[in-house]
């Protein structure tokens, strides 16, 4: 038996924010960022998303009671009032759809930043993706 606590997905997503110094595309977090094509380091934050995490809503994974998170952070520990269970908010992972060129089949994947090479599960492609 593991010692780690529960994981429980975010519901609540930082916005997409490209780096100034070279407009790509930033990882979905706040805090300290350095960005993965020109190494610049920028701090983002985002009092709307931040507002958000404080007032989501979470189910206890043991007993289903419904917690108010009441932190700004991602991750961040909760411990239960009814069960006294303790478990782990995380970031939520944030997807992209891009379609295919060949076959337009939509392919959902996790953005990072620069160019990624892809290749299609349906017609076996190979195509370039730049976030």
């Amino acid at each position: 038996m593991s010692d780690e606590p529960v994981e429980i997905e975010s519901k609540i997503a930082p916005p997409n924010i490209n780096c100034p110094h070279c407009d790509s595309m930033l990882s979905h977090r706040l805090g300290e960022i350095t960005c993965t094509v020109c190494t610049a380091v920028v701090r983002v934050d985002h009092k709307p998303t931040r507002d958000d995490w404080i007032d989501e809503k979470v189910s206890c994974p043991s007993c289903t009671k419904v917690l108010r998170v009441g932190v700004d952070e991602r991750p961040c520990a909760l411990r239960c009032s009814a069960c006294e269970t303790v478990f782990k908010v995380v970031r939520k992972v944030v997807k992209v759809e891009v379609t295919c060129p060949s076959c337009d089949r939509q392919l959902r994947i996790r953005p990072r930043a620069g160019t990624r090479k892809l290749t299609c599960p349906a017609c076996t492609d190979t195509f370039n993706v730049t976030f």
